[in-house]
């Protein structure tokens, strides 16, 4: 039989929660855990001021994996001055309180994201939504482009998008050609195996992947080295090696 994980959480005011009913929370534009609770915070409250979701801690148990991150000084519409003692992933505020004691919590609007872990995945990194199975059953990656840089590389994995910089300009058919040929490379997959399909914008693409499962796909992106237990598994067919000139 697999192994079964518990999360297991405490907050200073709140029981001890274990087993299913659980949601985490991973930062939007880094991926890093950002918190565990025990309310889906879409069906919380929003405050009128800035759209952030409330959360009453003396309601709901929840676990921050956040840093402190001072106090800021904002001034309102109407003249007022507002405190917020902010909460943050690195130096991303995530969330705020009205004073360092209070059960309110406010999550700010679109910071954070909840990813569907895949089977087994135990306690990995979950793989962002912008690398997701389409309708073709292959694999689908959202790449926004980061034209005119010195380098062509992969920049930032967010949950919305693989950043890819290149030195041409993203509106000519060059922009094409560079993202190909990164990504074969960086995936270790001949360019028959690759489409790159426009976006949304004319900075946004859509890399359809051959012969390769999301975390595969995820882990090359991020220059991680394959288990070879992955590469031993029933019907995974090894790619062969990419070489200029395909």
């Amino acid at each position: 039989m697999p192994k079964r994980a518990t999360i297991i959480f405490t907050s200073n005011d709140g029981p001890r929660q274990e087993g299913p009913g659980l949601f985490v929370y991973y930062c939007k534009y880094s991926g890093k855990h950002a918190f565990t609770t025990d309310v889906d915070i879409d069906t919380l409250p929003r405050r009128r001021t800035d759209n952030a979701r409330i959360l009453d801690k003396s309601k709901h148990t929840i676990k921050l994996y956040t840093s402190d991150s001072g106090t800021k000084l904002l001034r309102r519409k109407d003249g007022s001055v507002e405190r917020q003692h902010r909460l943050s992933i690195g130096t991303l505020p995530v969330a705020y309180t009205s004073d360092g004691s209070s059960d309110i919590l406010y999550i700010m609007d679109r910071a954070v994201t909840s990813y569907n872990r895949d089977a087994g995945a135990g306690d990995r990194v979950p793989v962002p939504p912008c690398i997701r199975v389409g309708e073709s059953g292959n694999v689908e990656v959202t790449i926004e482009l980061e034209d005119r840089e010195k380098h062509v590389a992969i920049g930032k994995i967010t949950a919305d998008a693989v950043r890819v910089h290149i030195t041409g300009n993203a509106k000519h058919e060059s922009a094409q050609q560079e993202v190909l040929a990164l990504m074969a490379k960086t995936l270790t997959l001949r360019l028959t195996n690759l489409t790159l399909l426009r976006g949304a914008s004319s900075h946004s693409r859509v890399l359809v992947v051959e012969m390769l499962n999301t975390r595969q796909v995820y882990a090359r992106l991020r220059g991680i080295p394959m288990p070879q237990r992955q590469q031993d598994k029933p019907g995974f067919r090894k790619p062969k090696p990419w070489h200029h000139g395909l």
